[in-house]
């Protein structure tokens, strides 16, 4: 660990633990795709994942609101050619973004008694348009992470060319091993942690004990060397953090595994806190450069700003932002303890209620 790393200025240290507390509260969506598309008839898996999802789905777009507002207030230099060379990536996650909100709130409200749309028929197009959000963020991820087909214009050498001319060749940038086991290791990676998280491996069987560590392990296996493949440069600093969030990311599962600690493991708010220190240790990993193999490099310290205007827009967004995760935290803890009234019962409970006497 560096001076650089020790000199990190506050509202960079604050974009970064936004990023890992957005990408932290989403995921917890992602890891709900399986079992929505796969398992909804099951009742038991159909009120553990909709105990959460029904009252956080809205507050998680709000932190999409928040990385942008930061974003803009902390690097506006490097926000417009971002915009340019990612826009592709950005409105196909946005139209997704549109169509999961669209089709939660069906399934919630509109359209249970439908002949052509039934609850889980929309909770599938959910599942179906966060998982190809997911793809959309960790391809944005993956890219301001390596830089490989990006060009960045606008500032630093590149100042005298417009920001509209930054573009990425995505043939490049997918053609790239690194970036293709960063999004296949992170859902797999999802995937194990997310049994976890919503209790969907019976530890009473000797597979459901151990798939959830089985899969973490893979993901892990995948995730981590690719990740650090695409951000490998003589530049980075702090390869001894990535230590930090493979122990966490183990323990999850490693806990879940054993019956006296499977209530913990699988506590919301303990996984939602083990995942953002996990990925704010992931990102300091990459300080303070992004887009590594880019055609200009992205220095954080020399495109942040402090203008008066900014860093007031800046601390409002602290205190936003801090309110935002603690919110979060609490709805794991609402849906962990199973308050979850609000949740429609299923026709097929309604069919088979004992009538009260």
């Amino acid at each position: 660990m560096t001076n650089l790393l020790y000199g990190i200025n506050f509202d960079v240290l604050f974009l970064i633990v936004v990023i890992a507390s957005m990408v932290t509260m989403f995921a917890t969506e992602l890891m709900a795709v399986v079992p929505i598309a796969t398992r909804f008839r099951d009742n038991k898996i159909r009120i553990n994942v909709l105990s959460y999802i029904v009252p956080v789905w809205e507050v998680v777009g709000t932190f999409f609101v928040l990385w942008l507002v930061d974003m803009e207030n902390i690097i506006p230099i490097l926000m417009p050619s971002i915009s340019y060379a990612l826009f592709p990536l950005f409105a196909v996650f946005i139209f997704f973004l549109v169509t999961r909100n669209s089709f939660i709130i069906y399934a919630e409200f509109v359209w249970h008694e439908n002949k052509y749309f039934d609850e889980r028929k929309l909770y599938v197009i959910y599942s179906v348009a966060t998982f190809i959000m997911g793809i959309m963020a960790l391809s944005i991820l993956a890219a301001i992470a390596s830089g490989y087909g990006v060009h960045l214009y606008g500032f630093g050498t590149e100042s005298s060319i417009a920001y509209s001319s930054s573009y990425t060749n995505f043939g490049l940038f997918y053609s790239h091993l690194g970036v293709i086991g960063f999004i296949i290791g992170a859902l797999i990676l999802a995937n194990g942690i997310g049994m976890v998280f919503y209790r969907l491996s019976d530890i009473k069987t000797t597979l459901g004990k151990f798939l959830p560590l089985i899969l973490v392990i893979i993901g892990l296996a995948i995730f981590m060397p690719s990740y650090y493949s695409i951000t490998t440069k003589d530049y980075t600093v702090n390869s001894s953090l990535i230590i930090i969030p493979i122990i966490l990311a183990l323990i999850i599962p490693i806990l879940y595994a054993f019956k006296q600690t499977t209530y913990i493991a699988s506590y919301k708010p303990f996984i939602i806190l083990v995942t953002i220190i996990s990925l704010t240790f992931i990102e300091l990993r990459e300080y303070p450069y992004v887009f590594g193999n880019a055609n200009i490099s992205a220095y954080i310290p020399a495109v942040t700003t402090d203008s008066a205007m900014e860093y007031l827009a800046f601390i409002i967004s602290v205190v936003g932002g801090i309110w935002l995760v603690l919110m979060m935290i609490y709805y794991g803890y609402v849906s962990n303890h199973r308050i979850a009234g609000l949740i429609p019962k299923h026709p097929e409970e309604k069919k088979n209620a004992v009538p009260k006497q």
